[in-house]
């Protein structure tokens, strides 16, 4: 696959969750092993990042929820593009092809739109597909 070409592959869960478990038992095998001081130091660390985590995570999902706004002005944009196509300006030569770019490029602009939903899905771990609705 070109490195240009985006994949379509699903997007797996987010990594970090798996980490934080991991860091955790660790924190618990130093408590095992009599090393409570930086068993709590340890816990204590991923707990605050995982709290930072989650306001970043937040954040970032409220910014990815702009795909459904970018999807409600291409119905708009499409739409009248079609309905210009239909009338008399559509059926002027150099008219024509500038609206059909116009349908093309917004048709790559709800494609893009689409992978933001699959990143935020991602991020909220639901594994939606960028598909549906």
């Amino acid at each position: 696959m070109s490195p240009n070409v985006p994949s379509q592959e699903p997007l797996p869960q987010v990594p970090y969750a798996a980490l934080r478990v991991r860091l955790l038992e660790i924190a618990d095998d130093l408590l095992s092993g009599g090393q409570s001081s930086d068993s709590s130091q340890l816990r204590e660390a991923v707990e605050s990042w995982w709290e930072e985590q989650q306001r970043w995570e937040v954040r970032v999902s409220h910014l990815l929820g702009l795909h459904h706004e970018i999807n409600n002005a291409l119905v708009g944009v499409r739409g009248n593009t079609q309905l210009l196509m239909m009338g008399p300006a559509g059926q002027e030569p150099g008219v024509r092809e500038k609206l059909e770019v116009v349908i093309r490029e917004s048709g790559r602009i709800r494609e893009a739109a689409l992978r933001l939903r699959e990143l935020k899905a991602a991020l909220h771990g639901t594994g939606s597909s960028a598909r549906a609705a």
